[in-house]
């Protein structure tokens, strides 16, 4: 081989540049090895999930690291986290590689940080959410209009969804030509959730309230009269629930593994039950237009206000 290379000098020369080549596609391969984390940081918000009641919150969160650790073949943490500003830090520092928020929160984020929306949660029957404004029958109550100095219940701003409740019914009443709750509504009484906030419509302690159509559902089902005695005035429809969102700047490969493991989460038993927990059927994967209706809302809602403001 010696012989060889010493009467054919490009052979030497090529042989050099294989080594050379070898050499670079390993250190470039150790590179690239060191670069994707074996470790994943996940934080939740308390208000991630619509139907989840805060006191289940963190036993769901930890099944549901477990598996996503397991599914990826990684290890991975969780927080759950109230406060959206700490989210936003975080990510910014890049303590945080994968967040579970709510939509408003992610539109919130996603205008300051690098975001890449993955999944949303899906309830037992679609991704959408819908919100109804609900009076009694025999209210007299036939439009928004007829609510002014009315008394009504919203589920509280902290609960899960409770911003998106609170920016429809302000958008409602700013188009009658009012710009707050209170000065619209002789009374507004806050729940601890969505499902809190029929009963005080039904035993007349409030003239309307602003729910979710699937708590509607659950109470109507559990109570038929529910049903039969309130009416809808108002509804949106095509609203997201939970959104799961990854740093737009984590390596393709870690993106590829989470999406994967979110993907598949509900397909064996232990993952079925995890979504019993969460009250959900399943994740899937986030397509542009599931956030129209939202991005929609929020938008009209503050054109209106900064209109009002005009006056």
């Amino acid at each position: 081989m010696e012989r060889h290379v010493k009467r054919y000098p490009c052979l030497r020369a090529g042989c050099i540049a294989l080594v050379a080549l070898v050499a670079w596609n390993i250190q470039a391969f150790a590179a690239m090895a060191e670069s994707v984390p074996n470790h994943l940081r996940i934080v939740f918000s308390s208000k991630a999930f619509v139907s989840v009641p805060k006191e289940d919150i963190s036993v769901a969160v930890q099944v549901l690291t477990k598996k996503v650790a397991k599914k990826s073949d990684i290890s991975a943490e969780s927080r759950i986290i109230e406060n959206t500003a700490e989210i936003e830090k975080d990510l910014k520092a890049k303590k945080v590689d994968l967040i579970a928020v709510s939509p408003e929160e992610f539109i919130q984020i996603r205008a300051r940080v690098p975001l890449e929306p993955v999944m949303v949660t899906v309830d037992n029957k679609s991704h959408e959410v819908e919100l109804l404004l609900l009076a009694r029958k025999d209210s007299g109550i036939n439009r928004v209009a007829d609510l002014k100095n009315k008394t009504i219940a919203l589920p509280s701003k902290t609960t899960q969804f409770g911003a998106v409740y609170q920016v429809w019914t302000e958008t409602l009443i700013m188009k009658e030509g009012t710009g707050s709750l209170g000065a619209f509504f002789s009374s507004v009484m806050e729940t601890r959730n969505s499902s809190q906030a029929v009963m005080p419509v039904f035993f007349r302690k409030a003239d309307a309230c602003v729910v979710s159509s699937r708590s509607f559902e659950i109470a109507s089902e559990l109570n038929p009269q529910i049903a039969r005695e309130l009416k809808v005035i108002a509804r949106i429809g095509k609203l997201c629930g939970g959104i799961i969102a990854q740093r737009g700047d984590m390596p393709d490969e870690l993106k590829l593994k989470i999406r994967q493991a979110l993907t598949t989460l509900h397909e064996d038993q232990e993952g079925r039950q995890m979504f019993v927990l969460f009250q959900l059927n399943r994740l899937t994967p986030f397509r542009p237009e599931y956030l129209w209706a939202t991005e929609t809302l929020y938008s009209e809602h503050l054109s209106l206000k900064l209109r009002i403001a005009r006056r």
